[in-house]
């Protein structure tokens, strides 16, 4: 997840909030010096964020640290900061709540792609000499996964989502929010399960 930046509808006065934010006297400053402190700020602010996203085993740290920062430019004309002796704090505040999202994607994100590797890792393979270790196919998988479009790696995991008894519902919802009939969303998702898997092939021939 790359995480979203949904938490962030900017407007185009949000950057003028966010250094008024940072800067309480900014606005009363030479228009020369306006932005010194409230870049600063803002530039300090992004590196402890991303040194708190990675403490807590963030793969994408950098992403999650813009991510709260453009939350809190789109709402910081309507914080109440009395409770904050130190405005830096509602940021880690915003932050904690962007890091439970990220959370909550990573378990999810984990659970699909264990299913849709329970699905592929039973489908036969060009040469079964090469799975010399147990782990070396999904190995190859991870990758190859991670080498498609964030659309396609989300439509292939969440696929293989659900068990075999929920599955059909599940497909007319995933059809539904992708915009297509079932139909040309089984279409799709064997194309992608295709390329995936010669994907993994060939890797597979590369080691042997």
């Amino acid at each position: 997840m790359a995480a979203s930046l949904s938490g962030a509808a900017l407007g185009p006065d949000s950057w003028d909030d966010l250094y008024d934010f940072l800067d309480p006297g900014r606005p009363e400053k030479p228009e020369r010096d306006r932005d010194a402190v409230a870049e600063a700020k803002c530039l300090e602010l992004r590196r402890k964020l991303v040194v708190f996203f990675s403490a807590r085993g963030c793969s994408e740290a950098e992403d999650l640290a813009v991510d709260t920062l453009l939350r809190v430019a789109a709402r910081c004309r309507d914080v109440d900061v009395t409770g904050f002796g130190d405005r830096t704090g509602y940021f880690y505040g915003v932050a904690r709540n962007v890091l439970h999202e990220w959370q909550r994607h990573e378990t999810t994100d984990a659970e699909h792609r264990d299913a849709f590797k329970s699905e592929w890792i039973r489908l036969p393979v060009t040469d079964a000499a090469s799975w010399d270790e147990p782990d070396t196919a999904r190995r190859h998988l991870a990758r190859c996964l991670a080498a498609l479009t964030e659309r396609a790696r989300r439509l292939i995991l969440s696929y293989y989502a659900e068990d075999r008894s929920a599955k059909i519902e599940h497909h007319r919802a995933m059809a539904a929010e992708f915009g297509r009939s079932v139909n040309s969303l089984r279409i799709e998702v064997h194309r992608i399960r295709k390329a995936v898997r010669e994907c993994v092939h060939e890797r597979l021939r590369e080691d042997s």
